[in-house]
């Protein structure tokens, strides 16, 4: 990564400001952003922060929250100087405006980062169901670890993750050591869905170990992805797409020949019949007689195929499609709860703080207010 000299709160607010106003920032300005934005922990450097800037600019006119900030601010920047205070606050209001989900209405976004100590990173607003993102993340050095859902996961080098459209994320680094990773946003192409057919870690999360020659592999091909993502060049859309797809491949063919073997079929239909019937009171036998097989031996089946059991399965998929609400509609806690299953709004409160440490109202309050105050990146 580049080195750039400290940067003030106050001049980054009047950057993003002249954003707003449809001002071109030249490269030194969106340099100077990007290392403000890198130390609050946004997985952002400063190549891939121009390419989102150049997004934000594109989706300006649909930016109506943000951009009702320049009538109310516009005194404060009018003056010769905005103090640190007036400064932060803009920041956070900025952020707090910026659609989030920008990154998953681009067809591709790349990034690297190189995360010093422990810091959240955000991809808040990854998840919206009317987009069909996924997200991979490869980490090169350190640790770092992946909440989604209700399970958490840690990230290495031995292994790399991939994250399903509509996963609810939240990544943090180790306290003990920096994170470094390259993270890359993207569409999928109908013929590369076979290549996402990776081991499952967890209800919309998978990953995948190979060995340190395939890593290697992976990393280059990330890499030369990566370099062309940031520069500007002849076909460069075409060669993003074909970096794109070798990255796909090379991770598909880290895939053990023993573990390309497909989910028990069975496994595979008791989850798509729980899928389909999750906010239904079903029981195990109906999952059992969905899928052609007993009860005791679809638990043993499921257990080992996925990690969970039958019904917690069904609860994990419950809660995370009731926080997804929460986060991201307006209807109220009761309706959330009866849409996602749970009838009796006491029930549903008390199951979901059990699980996620808070009540529904709690989580719908705390949880936006922590991922908009940094940049960020089911259903």
């Amino acid at each position: 990564m580049r080195h750039h000299p400290p940067v003030t709160s106050e001049g980054v607010a009047n950057l993003l400001f002249a954003l707003i106003k449809y001002s071109t920032l030249n490269v030194a300005d969106r340099d100077l952003a990007a290392a403000y934005f890198a130390q609050t922990g946004a997985p952002v450097d400063y190549r891939s922060f121009q390419r989102f800037t150049d997004a934000l600019i594109l989706s300006l006119p649909q930016q109506h929250v943000l951009l009702q900030l320049v009538p109310r601010w516009q005194a404060v920047f009018n003056r010769p100087e905005v103090n640190n205070e007036e400064a932060e606050e803009f920041i956070r209001q900025y952020l707090a405006a910026l659609d989030n989900n920008l990154f998953v209405k681009l067809p591709l976004f790349v990034g690297r980062f190189a995360g010093q100590g422990s810091h959240s990173i955000n991809f808040a607003g990854f998840g919206n169901t009317q987009v069909d993102s996924w997200l991979l993340v490869f980490t090169t050095s350190g640790r770092g670890h992946l909440k989604a859902g209700l399970r958490d996961y840690e990230l290495t080098p031995d292994n790399i993750a991939l994250v399903a459209p509509g996963t609810l994320t939240d990544f943090s680094g180790s306290q003990n050591s920096s994170w470094n990773f390259y993270w890359v946003i993207f569409q999928s192409a109908d013929r590369w869905r076979s290549y996402l057919q990776w081991p499952q870690a967890g209800p919309g999360v998978c990953q995948l170990e190979a060995t340190s020659e395939n890593l290697a592999a992976v990393e280059l091909n990330l890499g030369q992805l990566y370099h062309n993502y940031v520069e500007s060049g002849p076909l460069k859309v075409e060669l993003d797409h074909n970096l794109l797809e070798q990255l796909l491949l090379r991770c598909a063919a880290c895939l053990p020949r023993e573990s390309n073997k497909k989910m028990d079929p069975r496994v595979h239909v008791a989850r798509a019949y729980i899928d389909e019937h999750y906010t239904a009171d079903i029981a195990l036998a109906d999952v059992a007689a969905a899928s052609n097989i007993s009860s005791s031996r679809l638990s043993g089946l499921f257990k080992k195929e996925t990690g969970s059991s039958v019904m917690a399965y069904r609860n994990e998929l419950r809660l995370v499609k009731a926080a997804q609400l929460l986060l991201h509609s307006n209807l109220r806690i009761a309706d959330i709860g009866d849409r996602v299953g749970y009838s009796e709004q006491a029930f549903f409160s008390r199951i979901f703080r059990k699980h996620l440490g808070m009540s529904p109202r709690q989580y719908r309050t705390q949880i936006p207010a922590s991922q908009t105050a940094q940049l960020n990146p089911h259903s």
